[in-house]
């Protein structure tokens, strides 16, 4: 089995058994491996992951050179801070970081509580639902939509044209024609809004960007059309799949949703070792810029290296006992938000939300019970671990 062969298949399984032992025995027999098939290097190993993750001047993120030119990709990635290298990147992020800051996503918390709490007002005293539908995707596209300034019933719209380029699988010329065109919608509504807010700005992030500055730059309107697409394409469907991720984690260990539901300040222990052994993102790319040696392999110059977070984040050299789920697991760090220059600008957002949400279900749900015979859907794409239709039965406080 490939690592073509798993990104295509056994991550979208309900029971990923199949997949997690491909990883395990990739990462003890080959750490760093090469698929001839693909001209695809995939990283498995936590060490050669942080390695890599430490060296942007060899490991590079943009990868336009390899992109094919086109008009609304050209425009959406001008601000995609995901995909830029050194200085480029350190002068960006400096200067979005004036406003998208941890301080400025602390200050969203009563709003966020507030749009959490209506979501699960809705769903009221029924003991059965949807839990992916009706609160974890909705939440964070509510959240997105209400700090952009954008009215509440266009986030569906936003996400869906969002979620174009997740649509991984279909890469074929049909494929790319219909996520352009969801670029392209994306592109249109944000260049609107942006003119909205210079006309009269108010309190969202739209009209702070528009106004940062430093050093006596500031950001063009398709930068600003850019940085928002990353954090609708990072900020939605990642978030879902964290707030699945943890109700599907704990539908296996009930007693300790108990001790979380009775001792609060466990939450965000709980949201990071979720966040280890179910990454939202379970992999990403980097390009070589020049020859180099990871892991006893030697990796020409411009060679496109896949890196397994979700394989990282099991090593046990690093994490003992690593495949087992530990409220009260001591020691590193994951690297499910990444580590170095491009550590997840959302992930105190992320963070936020999964708290919130966590907190509240906690509230209201002293038990639990994912209904399995009922189907449980996962996220239709390559590169992300998370439910998009998971029936619940609940018991209320």
């Amino acid at each position: 089995m490939s690592a073509n062969d798993i990104a295509g298949g056994a991550v979208r399984e309900e029971v990923n058994a199949e997949f997690y032992a491909w990883l395990r025995r990739m990462r003890e027999t080959e750490p760093v491996g090469f698929d001839a098939t693909t001209g695809l290097w995939s990283v498995f190993g936590h060490a050669e992951a942080v390695q890599i993750m430490a060296g942007p001047e060899v490991y590079g993120n943009d990868l336009s050179e390899i992109t094919p030119p086109q008009e609304d990709y050209d425009v959406f990635f001008k601000g995609n801070i995901a995909g830029m290298d050194e200085p480029r990147h350190r002068k960006f992020r400096q200067l979005v970081s004036k406003v998208f800051s941890a301080r400025y996503i602390a200050g969203l918390e009563e709003k966020l509580t507030a749009i959490a709490t209506e979501l699960l007002d809705r769903i009221g005293s029924r003991k059965r639902f949807d839990l992916a539908k009706e609160f974890a995707t909705p939440f964070p596209v509510t959240v997105i939509a209400d700090i952009l300034g954008a009215p509440r019933e266009d986030g569906p719209r936003l996400a869906k044209w969002a979620s174009t380029v997740h649509a991984g699988e279909d890469t074929g010329v049909d494929g790319l024609t219909q996520a352009a065109e969801g670029i392209r919608l994306l592109n249109a509504y944000l260049f609107d809004l942006i003119e909205q807010r210079r006309a009269k700005p108010e309190d969202d992030l739209i009209s702070l960007l528009i106004g940062a500055e430093l050093e006596g730059r500031r950001l063009a309107d398709d930068e600003i059309v850019g940085f928002v697409g990353v954090l609708l394409m990072g900020g939605i469907s990642t978030t879902a799949a964290l707030i699945t991720n943890i109700v599907l984690t704990f539908d296996r260990f009930p007693e300790q949703w108990a001790e979380v539901r009775a001792d609060r300040a466990l939450i965000p222990q709980a949201i990071e070792e979720v966040v280890r052994l179910h990454p939202s993102f379970s992999q990403f790319l980097r390009m070589t810029r020049r020859e180099t040696e990871l892991g006893g392999r030697l990796i020409p110059a411009h060679s496109m290296v896949k890196v397994w977070v979700t394989s990282a984040n099991r090593d046990a050299t690093v994490f003992p006992d690593a495949e087992r789920f530990d409220l009260h697991r001591e020691g590193p760090r994951h690297i499910g938000f990444g580590q170095g220059i491009h550590y997840c600008i959302g992930a105190p957002l992320a963070r936020l939300e999964g708290r919130i949400a966590f907190d509240l279900l906690l509230d209201r749900y002293p038990e639990y019970r994912i209904l399995h015979e009922a189907g449980v859907g996962l996220l239709d794409t390559a590169d992300m671990i998370g439910a998009s239709r998971l029936p619940v039965a609940v018991t209320r406080a």
